[in-house]
C-alpha cells in the first residue's frame, strides 16, 4: 500500500499558534496564505538521512482539488518519540519555509544547514531525541 496522508488537527493548532505569536512569521500572520497540515504514516529518508517534515507549495493547476496554498506533512514515524517542545521547532522550522512576498509565494531555503533563528534560539541539535 502507498502512503497515507490525512489532514492532522493537531499539527494545524501548533502551527496557528505559531503563526500568532512568532515575530518571524509575522508575513504568515498578515497574509491570506492558507497552509494544511498533514500526517504521514510513512518513513521519509533521503541520502540516508530521516526527513521529519516537508513543506509544499501547491501549483496553481491544483488548487482546484488542493484548496489551499502550501502543504505540511510530518512523517509520524520519524518523529514518534518526540517531545512537544521538539514538535513545536518542527513546525516553526518547516513554517519558515512559506514565503510571502506581497502576492508571491514560495518556498524558502535555508539560511544554513537550517534557519538561523531556530539555530540561536534552540542549538543546532534540537532535532536529536
Amino acid at each position: 500500500m502507498g502512503e497515507i496522508r490525512t489532514i492532522n488537527e493537531d499539527y494545524q493548532k501548533i502551527a496557528n499558534e505559531l503563526i500568532a505569536t512568532r515575530p518571524e512569521l509575522e508575513d504568515l500572520r498578515n497574509s491570506d496564505v492558507t497552509i494544511i497540515c498533514l500526517a504521514s504514516d510513512q518513513e521519509k529518508k533521503s541520502n540516508g538521512k530521516l526527513i521529519f517534515g516537508q513543506t509544499e507549495k501547491i501549483a496553481d493547476k491544483y488548487k482546484w482539488g488542493i484548496p489551499c496554498d502550501f502543504t505540511i506533512t510530518i512523517f509520524d514515524p520519524n518523529v514518534a518519540y518526540w517531545t512537544a517542545d521538539q514538535m513545536k521547532i518542527l513546525m516553526l522550522h518547516e513554517l519558515l519555509h512559506v514565503g510571502v512576498d506581497g502576492d508571491r509565494l514560495y518556498i524558502r531555503p535555508h539560511d544554513l544547514e537550517d534557519f538561523k533563528s531556530i539555530i540561536a534560539e534552540y542549538g543546532v541539535d534540537w532535532a536529536e531525541v
